[in-house]
């Protein structure tokens, strides 16, 4: 599905961005604070933004309408080059056949879950029919009641250069003032945010 905004405009895709953390755990909260310092610091058009602790299934339901969805999270992947700051995955349930969605489905838990399988649980209930993608960013330290270390506010940065690149190539050109985000992160991050 596309939408058109604005009169005699092109069709865009819309493209949901979930920021994705727990910030009671220092660098495991950098998903969540982008997401809250994108919406100070970034023109989005046409990209909505969603701060989250942990992925539920009822976030299923906010895939609805949308074409595409974007994880931003912290991600300590043993399969990535050991060397890798940052990791970006094409999620497409399409490309699963019917027994992996069967697998996927009987593997959800009812209080958390990973982006594919939130993206499987979606298909699976007619409300997203479209692909996502997850950046991940490997975290320096998760470590009670701290800070994002200043490592990871780097990576999170270089993480915003790969948001740009994947919604570049949906067609959509986000603006984002990377001294703005740098400056959020710093001083608006440095403990435990609550919505």
């Amino acid at each position: 599905m596309l939408s058109r905004s604005g009169s005699g405009s092109t069709a865009r895709p819309r493209v949901l961005v979930f920021g994705m953390g727990n910030t009671f755990y220092g660098d495991d909260g950098i998903g969540y604070c982008l997401a809250k310092a994108l919406r100070e610091c970034a023109s989005i058009e046409g990209i909505e933004l969603v701060s989250i602790q942990a992925l539920n299934p009822g976030h299923s339901s906010l895939l609805e309408g949308y074409d595409y969805a974007v994880f931003i999270d912290a991600l300590i992947d043993p399969e990535a080059p050991p060397d890798a700051e940052i990791v970006v995955y094409e999620l497409d349930p399409s490309k699963l056949d019917s027994a992996d969605i069967v697998l996927a489905i009987e593997g959800i838990e009812p209080h958390s879950l990973d982006p594919l399988k939130l993206l499987v649980l979606a298909r699976a209930a007619n409300l997203f029919h479209g692909k996502g993608y997850l950046i991940g960013i490997r975290p320096e330290r998760i470590e009670f009641n701290k800070p994002l270390s200043q490592t990871v506010i780097k990576r999170g940065i270089k993480a915003l250069v790969k948001l740009e690149e994947v919604t570049s190539k949906l067609g959509l050109r986000p603006r984002i003032e990377y001294e703005c985000v740098e400056e959020f992160l710093r001083s608006r991050c440095r403990g435990p945010l609550l919505d």
